[in-house]
């Protein structure tokens, strides 16, 4: 058994699962907090991250826990996310200031607290995990990544210059899931390799977010706008064939030589 397996051999999906929403709470609670206080957007950013990977760890297990509890914890964690969705999306293209106004009216220091309370009655609830959760993790961890690889392999057939945003928009969630996942269990070499990925997706989101916000607004009656979306337009083909040469056939296969290094 390799170093990696052994390591896994030691942990159950009960105590993954148990552990990624201690992590989570911990961490919620403190970027949340900081960013009240300062108002910093890398501190909004690292408490969606941290939602984020929470959705996707559950969701990728989500076999292993009790059906109404998961659909209850999934409903706080997206619902915790959507908040900043909107933030998330004026960060990239500063243009007002009413969705902060609006979180900030919300969360207030009785709202977080009550949101943490929530999170902790589930995690500490022992009837979360069904028994099956009790397996050692190495059994299943392999599986779930390489399914989730084969789902990206299949999308990114698909992907060109003239395919739908929708279609980048899903790709990225895929690796995002993918890295959230290898970060989860500390396959920290093979997490970092999605980066580069994530990054380049994330480019072409932000493009069209930008396209589409300036869009909201009579552009034909302002040269000055038609010329920025053009501009941007232009960024997004060069940020879309980054795309489709990063996810190409042939790194994906390198993908999975590198895990199978891990899990041979």
């Amino acid at each position: 058994m390799s170093p990696k397996m052994h390591k896994l051999d030691r942990h159950s999906v009960k105590s993954l699962l148990k552990n990624t929403l201690l992590q989570t709470i911990e961490n919620i609670a403190t970027h949340l907090s900081n960013f009240l206080e300062t108002k910093e957007p890398e501190s909004l950013h690292q408490y969606r991250v941290s939602v984020r990977m929470a959705r996707s760890v559950c969701l990728e297990f989500s076999e292993f826990m009790e059906e109404k509890r998961k659909f209850t914890l999934e409903k706080i964690l997206k619902s915790l996310q959507k908040e900043t969705n909107e933030m998330r999306d004026i960060d990239v293209f500063l243009e007002c200031i009413e969705a902060y106004n609006a979180f900030e009216a919300k969360y207030t220091q009785a709202f977080k607290d009550e949101m943490i309370a929530r999170l902790q009655a589930i995690q500490n609830d022992e009837k979360l995990c069904l028994p099956k959760s009790e397996e050692k993790i190495y059994k299943y961890i392999k599986e779930i990544l390489t399914k989730r690889l084969k789902k990206i392999a299949k999308t990114s057939k698909k992907l060109s210059l003239d395919a739908p945003n929708e279609r980048f928009h899903k790709l990225r969630l895929h690796y995002k899931k993918l890295r959230y996942n290898a970060d989860a269990i500390k396959l920290t070499q093979f997490s970092k390799s999605f980066k580069p990925l994530q990054n380049a997706f994330g480019k072409v989101q932000d493009k069209n977010t930008q396209i589409e916000r300036i869009k909201r607004y009579n552009t034909s009656q302002s040269s000055c706008l038609e010329s920025i979306i053009a501009l941007l337009e232009q960024e997004l083909i060069a940020d879309k064939q980054a795309c489709i040469e990063k996810s190409s056939k042939e790194n994906i296969v390198k993908m999975r030589e590198h895990l199978d290094t891990i899990f041979p």
